[in-house]
């Protein structure tokens, strides 16, 4: 190999090493999140398509979410029930409800008129995280952590998804 080849590749491998091409801290997860804003609105940019017995309805967004009272509030995190979001047409007798989030997946949220059934709500965090779930109307936001052991915890018995993009309504014929 002549000179001047040798110290190319020398400074090439120099150039090599000293740029780090490593992630941060920060970007591997070794750093907390930061703390969520003070107050828990709307995402901005929120907007989920509405559809009641196949026909398109207005679109919730973060003005109307904005504007209508929830049903259950907590100090970081706030719900509304479907129905309270879609009227009259999510309070029918045998009105199922198809929640679509992340990725594509749906999930269905049956309504019951039994007193202290699980509910349909849309959620929204403190860090904007918008999801939509089934809850208990006497405990909608149920304690998480320190419950339940390193092993023994049950999770949530209760259908949630998160991202919602959609919600579809319709009836179903009685049985």
């Amino acid at each position: 190999m002549t000179r001047v080849a040798l110290q190319a590749l020398l400074a090439a491998s120099l150039a090599l090493a000293a740029c780090d091409a490593t992630p941060g801290r920060n970007d591997t997860k070794q750093m907390p999140r930061p703390p969520p804003p003070e107050d828990a609105s709307a995402p901005s940019a929120l907007r989920i398509e509405i559809e009641i017995d196949g026909q398109p309805a207005p679109a919730i967004d973060a003005a109307r979410l904005d504007a209508t009272p929830p049903d259950f509030s907590e100090q970081d995190r706030r719900a509304w029930r479907i129905e309270t979001l879609l009227g009259e047409a999510a309070r029918r007798d045998g009105a199922v409800i198809a929640v679509t989030g992340e990725k594509g997946l749906s999930i269905q949220l049956d309504r019951s008129g039994a007193e202290g059934a699980p509910i349909a709500v849309l959620a929204i965090s403190r860090r904007g995280e918008v999801l939509a779930a089934m809850v208990d109307p006497a405990e909608p936001f149920p304690a998480y952590h320190g419950h339940g052991g390193r092993l023994g915890r049950r999770g949530d018995p209760l259908p949630r998804i998160g991202g919602v993009t959609r919600i579809a309504v319709r009836s179903t014929p009685p049985r």
